[in-house]
């Protein structure tokens, strides 16, 4: 696909050249490594606990996880709290409830539009190449939506399952 890396190491010093992100590129990276299939491919769907869900969506759950304790997150609540102010039940547990889950879309949603972005760096590194299946696309998916698939080089997604120099 492009530079090849042979080890984590290389992989952190391109991402550091062609990311604005890095570590969150890399963390990507990695999920895609974990979920890759035959051909170092991922997606367009990715079985996940119940459920089933596309490749951006499922990696906007994933890292949404990352978030938990930052302060952006805490003025996403309060926005989200200002909002639904006249439509929380009573019950303080279960506004809290409705609160979170509001929340936790929201960040998932953002999730997977950073995802996007951090697919072009990939893309510009030369670790990954995507292509789309569905709509007007001949595979089993026709007729549906366009979904996401990425394609691993098979150096790097050798060397992220080998973890053989973790800096």
């Amino acid at each position: 696909m492009g530079k090849t890396a042979t080890n984590v190491g290389q992989i952190l010093d391109r991402l550091s050249e062609v990311s604005s992100r890095p570590r969150y590129a890399f963390a990507v990276l990695n999920l895609l490594a974990e979920q890759a299939g035959p051909g170092s491919k991922v997606g367009p769907f990715i079985q996940d606990e119940n459920e089933v869900l596309p490749l951006r969506a499922w990696v906007g759950k994933r890292l949404s996880r990352l978030s938990g304790r930052s302060q952006r997150r805490k003025k996403i609540e309060q926005r989200v709290r200002e909002e639904l102010a006249d439509k929380l039940p009573d019950d303080l547990f279960e506004a809290q409830r409705v609160i979170d889950a509001a929340v936790e879309e929201h960040v998932r949603a953002t999730g997977a539009d950073n995802f996007s972005r951090v697919v072009t760096e990939l893309e510009r590194a030369g670790y990954v190449a995507r292509y789309y299946e569905g709509y007007r696309t001949n595979h089993a998916n026709r007729g549906g939506l366009r979904n996401l698939v990425c394609v691993l080089d098979a150096d790097v997604s050798a060397a992220l399952r080998r973890r053989d120099m973790l800096v």
